[in-house]
């Protein structure tokens, strides 16, 4: 189902990763494989922290480990490697999830645009997902994308983000992409880490508001797309929750991701990604801060309607019916 036009499929149709249905199993070797590679990414910091820890008493996990940081003077820009995102692996990880997606607009490829994404949850594993799909879904788009700044002195995580388009989170990356094409960004970030509920999804937006201050300084011709990414909160759980304020102050994560088994491993849960339809942002001058910072408030308010007709409107297609959705 593809509109032959743009390379897109149509509006307002749910469709399933690779081509599969609602109702495909995934083979024995495509969930072993997926098993095994999305605990090692996960879990990359257990990994990071069992070398540490062997590096004591073991002179070859020392070698490991200095081999592993080393890596982080490599240069980690941001490429959209097409042949990365079309891996075998990222198939299964597609499969396990059974990772399906719906737009509700076709989006113009000579236009650029921000995708403001949500939730982050424990661990943004849906939105990593939909990263490695991209160039299907929106054919014809280079979609960069920021991330914590944290990630970036990860090793192996930042090259793993800078291939799929990632740079850390600042506002002159922001705006440098911006300019060579749309951007995604996840906006609840950490502190959506602290926002677990059994009831109810929470997010962080109220408050945040500076990707609409870029989007307004830079005169978005396309506009900001609000997305919503159903079953991600369900994946992990994070512990202890106790450290949340520090975790906040120091701009990371810190705590244990809590998975399938008590594991690092993401829970089998189906992931659902909607995009919703461009909201306009106009261009405004800075220097009359007065209507500079009245354009965002507006804009800023119309995402946030907008993000919560969105879920509300696709909750119940996902089995959430009664799970409400709590923008803070």
């Amino acid at each position: 189902m593809i509109d032959t036009g743009t390379g897109q499929t149509p509006v307002n149709v749910r469709v399933y990763s690779d081509g599969f249905s609602k109702d495909h199993k995934q083979s024995f070797i495509s969930w072993a494989v997926a098993v095994t590679t999305l605990t090692i990414y996960t879990g990359w910091m257990h990994v990071l922290i069992g070398l540490m820890l062997a590096s004591f008493f073991s002179r070859t996990c020392l070698y490991v480990l200095l081999a592993v940081w080393a890596t982080t003077f490599l240069p980690a820009k941001p490429v959209l490697w097409n042949a990365f995102c079309r891996s075998w692996i990222f198939q299964t990880w597609r499969e396990y999830f059974q990772f399906s997606y719906l737009n509700e607009s076709t989006l113009d490829p000579a236009k650029n645009y921000i995708f403001v994404e949500f939730p982050h949850g424990v661990f943004p594993m849906s939105e990593l997902v939909a990263g490695t799909l991209c160039q299907a879904i929106w054919p014809f788009f280079n979609i960069y994308a920021v991330a914590a700044s944290s990630v970036f002195s990860i090793p192996f995580w930042r090259h793993f983000i800078a291939w799929l388009g990632g740079v850390p989170a600042t506002p002159g990356n922001f705006k440098k992409v911006l300019k060579k094409g749309s951007v995604a960004v996840i906006v609840g970030g950490i502190a959506e880490m602290y926002m677990q509920h059994k009831r109810k999804e929470r997010i962080k937006l109220l408050e945040r508001k500076g990707f609409v201050r870029i989007a307004v300084e830079a005169g978005l011709d396309g506009g900001i797309i609000p997305v919503y990414h159903f079953g991600n909160t369900q994946v992990f759980d994070f512990w202890p929750q106790s450290l949340s304020g520090f975790a906040r102050k120091q701009r990371a994560g810190l705590g244990l991701l809590v998975g399938r088994w008590g594991t690092p491993l993401p829970r089998k849960v189906p992931l659902y990604m909607v995009s919703g339809t461009p909201i306009p942002v106009p261009q405004v001058d800075k220097a009359d801060m007065e209507k500079f910072n009245r354009t965002v408030d507006e804009v800023h308010a119309k995402v946030v309607a907008q993000l919560q007709e969105l879920y509300d409107r696709h909750k119940a297609s996902y089995g959430w019916a009664d799970r409400p959705l709590v923008i803070e």
